[in-house]
């Protein structure tokens, strides 16, 4: 009897399916065992043969006589024996039908399964490419917030203090304008003149935030210094710290976060405004003659980031006597300019900033510093390329142009005084 099927969730149709089919050699028994049956049921009723011996032919009369004496019961083993080789036919006949069918039912549930796995499949890769390209999508977003966030504060700041600066230029214009229903003087058009000055502040500080990098990164940077100062004591309210071009403001925050003494000047009333919002002591002067404007041996430390490339050579040499002015024995001046060693900053980088006059060699540094008066002068080279040449090429190859094009970017004379 075919036995009713009906799959289960979680089970395998396909091994239930085999599991109730009858196998092919149990079919083969089976027809072998009713041709047996076929063969014997032919022989019913028949005598067997003859020996051609005397004890045979006397056998062979006594199954003759049985024979004779059984004639009522033999045709009911005949038909029994038939009914039931009838029977066994017609169920072998049924059961072969039904293997057909389960063979038949198997198939289809095997490219049944087939198909609602490859469909799985199918819809799961739709999913995970989906997922993929939703996480690389969210992913692409967050770095954009990442970039655009920070760069956007920059620019908020940098406008809030351009308005700043504005305002003071508008209020001094008006001024302006008031004293020049007076008779003009010299203390007016000195006046008029310095506004001039200031006209470029706000580009000149966009200029910055384009290529200066980032606020915590300059600060990163500029932590290299801190083991110097902290060596010998600078930073105390006897040895303070003046930053001649504060830009920004990295290295002054960074010195107040390890509340270390420090205070800026710079020109560039955009920037001022800038360290002025973020609490910074700041002052609106011109280096040398601000130096020049301090007590003698007043300070522990002067350092200027970026700004002696912006000088001509003798307003250099005039900042590095007033600055050796102004320390007190012990201090330190650190100067710190792009490294025209660098291939890649000597001809292209240094020329970012329009406002760069020439770059400054490694060994033209030292022998200034040295020959207005300063100690223990040192060549501190910064910031090389995380890219390198192929080494393949051969070692003293390699290493020299590693050394020209991948080296250090920028680098700081520091020099001490006696």
């Amino acid at each position: 009897m075919q036995r009713s099927y009906k799959p289960r969730e979680g089970s395998n149709s396909i091994q239930q399916v085999e599991t109730d089919q009858p196998s092919s050699a149990q079919l083969l028994e089976l027809r072998s065992a009713v041709g047996a049956l076929n063969a014997s049921y032919a022989l019913v009723g028949q005598a067997p043969p003859e020996p051609p011996t005397l004890r045979g032919r006397i056998g062979a009369r006594l199954v003759k006589v049985v024979q004779r004496l059984l004639f009522w019961y033999t045709p009911q083993i005949v038909h029994f024996q038939y009914s039931t080789l009838k029977a066994l036919e017609s169920a072998l006949k049924t059961l072969e039908s039904a293997v057909r069918a389960i063979e038949g039912q198997t198939k289809s549930s095997r490219q049944l399964e087939a198909e609602l796995l490859r469909e799985r499949h199918d819809r799961e890769g739709a999913a995970s490419a989906a997922m993929t390209r939703t996480e690389a999508l969210e992913r692409r977003l967050e770095d954009l917030r990442l970039q655009s966030i920070p760069r956007m504060d920059r620019e908020i700041a940098r406008l809030r203090a351009q308005q700043t600066v504005q305002e003071q230029r508008v209020a001094s214009l008006i001024q302006a304008r008031t004293e020049l229903l007076e008779p003009p003087g010299a203390a007016l058009s000195q006046r008029l003149l310095q506004e001039e000055l200031h006209d470029m502040d706000a580009l000149y500080a966009a200029l910055q935030d384009e290529f200066r990098g980032g606020r915590e990164e300059i600060m990163e940077r500029l932590s290299v210094y801190l083991p110097k100062l902290a060596e010998t004591g600078i930073g105390s309210e006897r040895m303070p710290i003046l930053d001649v071009g504060c830009g920004r403001g990295e290295w002054i925050e960074l010195l107040r976060e390890h509340e270390l003494q420090a205070a800026g000047i710079d020109l560039n009333r955009v920037s001022l405004a800038i360290c002025r919002e973020r609490g910074l002591a700041v002052t609106e002067a011109e280096a040398v003659g601000h130096l020049r404007s301090l007590p003698e041996a007043s300070l522990g430390a002067v350092t200027a980031f970026h700004l002696i490339e912006h000088l001509a050579f003798q307003q250099m040499l005039d900042l590095l006597d007033a600055a050796r002015r102004a320390l007190k024995p012990g201090g330190v001046a650190i100067f710190e300019t792009p490294n025209p060693n660098n291939i890649f900053v000597s001809s292209r980088n240094f020329y970012l900033d329009p406002t760069h006059r020439h770059p400054i060699p490694p060994l033209l540094g030292r022998f200034l510093a040295e020959a207005r008066g300063f100690e223990r002068v040192e060549i501190l080279e910064l910031h090389p390329v995380a890219q390198h040449a192929d080494t393949s090429m051969g070692g003293d190859a390699a290493a020299r142009l590693n050394e020209c094009f991948y080296g250090p970017q920028d680098y700081a004379i520091i020099g001490w005084k006696a």
